[in-house]
């Protein structure tokens, strides 16, 4: 009797907890620590059962659909390929640049003696990042293989670069090379297996720290069609992440949102099935309108044959039955038949309106405003102002990612390999690990944000440069996207001929009296 009561109680605890939307399981908000089963559940929770799960079952599980679907949506949908083509646009632009920042207080040195390694250092790295060469397949450089990598992480939710050692030419001294591997490229073992502990998603991991330590590299791509793919489909290797030498191999670009994620969420996902009815529905809308426009004529004669409604012309007779419509026909009706016409009340008045709405939701899924996302600035400056600073904040943080993940990991690869060969002169690099974080100090600035109203932006860097809260070089870079280093030269020589040939703009009224350069000729005062 105690057994039958207890399993009764069981099954009604159990039938309570579906009717409250809680659900049992091995892991679920009953048995969970801390958790007691809701009382009363609100309509809206009576057909939902979440459950709490880690985030390797959150995200491993419904990867491979939400990955396709993201790049199908890309390949086919406005919205999604917008989306993907402005975040790459705004945050890598022309390319994150490298700006080397060695700390002269660790190192001891002068100014002078920075501005001298900071300018070889952008050099040497230069011959390397603006060749194809440092591309595997050899057909990007850096800053263009920097476009690659986000966009194939904010399609796939993750990408991978392999950093193998190519052939030194005597026009590239450098054997780093980048080799762009797509997500699905890495994966299980074992196609059918189950994840372990220390091993997912084609990632193993360090049993004591829970670092990753190696990736399985397929050596062909899941999709393939080429006519030997079949035969390598699932086969690969183990890469190890870092050589034994300490050299990175392999660098793993993706979000990491939840402790314990070990794979990327496309940039998508929140919004793939919104994005796929908005398609639906737009099509819907586009073929309403086109049959709309279809303006045809019914003409009814009391023998039911058709009259020509103009001379000269053809006209359409149904001979089975059947009235085809087209643009501008004229179609006779048989006796007694009469014409029925169709109205789809097409354009739809509501359809800007209720895209725009849909539009601002998802511009708050993605971090970007829905002015930037639809590329229509229609509301005041003070408006259209505040739209591109939330987004620029968001861009900000993209690039700060980039630059943590692929370009500061791949300059502090390639500089070592210079300090190597003696082509970078750097002592202490390879002994003291203070002295060496000091070299490698740099960093990625890239496009300027652009401006609305040039002229307040350059009065207000100016008045911040004036006040010592900016350094020209920070409101170059901000402003116009170029380093101010390197236009120095440009800018110094400008003035030097201006001012030979006596043609330096006249000072405005109530500014501060400019230096003239040496060696520039002085006016005579003139009575």
């Amino acid at each position: 009797m105690a057994g039958n009561f207890l399993d009764t109680l069981k099954s009604q605890s159990v039938l309570n907890a579906a009717r409250s939307g809680v659900t049992f399981g091995a892991v679920s908000p009953l048995n969970a620590p801390g958790y007691e089963a809701p009382v009363t559940a609100s309509p809206a929770r009576r057909t939902w059962f979440p459950s709490i799960r880690d985030a390797r079952a959150d995200t491993l599980s419904d990867l491979p659909f939400n990955r396709a679907a993201s790049r199908e949506l890309v390949r086919t949908n406005a919205i999604a390929a917008g989306a993907i083509r402005t975040n790459i646009d705004r945050i890598v632009g022309t390319g994150l640049a490298l700006v080397a920042q060695p700390d002269r207080r660790v190192l001891g040195w002068s100014e002078d003696q920075q501005a001298e390694w900071k300018a070889k250092t952008q050099a040497e790295f230069s011959i390397w990042a603006d060749s194809k060469d440092c591309d595997q397949e050899a057909t990007l450089n850096f800053y263009e293989m920097q476009a690659l990598q986000l966009g194939g992480m904010l399609e796939s939710g993750d990408v991978f670069t392999l950093m193998p050692s190519g052939k030194r030419t005597k026009t590239q001294p450098y054997s780093l090379r980048l080799q762009s591997v797509e997500a699905d490229r890495v994966g299980p073992e074992k196609l059918t297996a189950y994840d372990k502990r220390n091993e997912a998603g084609g990632v193993r991991f360090d049993p004591t720290t829970g670092a990753p330590s190696q990736f399985f590299l397929y050596d062909a791509h899941p999709g393939a069609w080429y006519s030997d793919a079949d035969s390598s489909r699932g086969k690969g290797r183990w890469i190890d992440r870092v050589g034994q030498s300490g050299r990175l191999r392999m660098l793993h670009h993706f979000q990491k949102k939840r402790p314990g994620m070990v794979r990327g969420v496309p940039y998508l996902t929140p919004i793939v099935d919104c994005i796929k009815q908005i398609g639906r529905y737009t099509d819907a809308e586009i073929m309403a309108a086109v049959i709309s426009a279809y303006l045809t004529v019914f003409i009814k004669t009391p023998a039911g044959d058709a009259a020509p409604a103009f001379a000269g012309e053809d006209v359409s007779v149904p001979t089975d039955g059947d009235i085809g419509l087209g643009m501008g026909a004229v179609v006779g009706l048989a006796a007694g038949e009469e014409p029925v016409t169709v109205n789809p009340a097409r354009p739809n008045p509501q359809f800007g309106p209720f895209i725009e709405s849909v539009m601002t939701q998802i511009g708050m899924a993605l971090g970007i405003p829905r002015e930037l996302l639809v590329k229509q600035f229609n509301s005041s400056y003070s408006a259209s102002k505040a739209a591109l600073l939330d987004a620029w904040v968001y861009f900000r943080g993209m690039r700060y990612w980039l630059a943590g993940s692929f370009c500061q990991p791949i300059y502090e690869t390639w500089l070592t390999e210079a300090v190597s060969l003696g082509r970078i002169v750097a002592p202490g690099f390879f002994t003291d690990p203070l002295m060496r974080w000091a070299y490698t100090r740099a960093s990625w600035p890239g496009d300027s944000m652009g401006s609305i109203n040039p002229k307040d932006e350059v009065d207000a860097y100016t008045r911040a440069i004036d006040a010592r809260l900016m350094t020209r070089e920070q409101a170059e870079w901000q402003l116009f996207g170029t380093d101010f280093n390197q236009t120095f030269d440009q800018k110094a020589d400008e003035i030097k001929r201006l001012a030979a040939a006596d043609m330096l703009p006249a000072a405005a009224p109530g500014a501060a009296v400019q230096p003239q350069p040496s060696g520039a000729p002085t006016k005579e005062p003139t009575e």
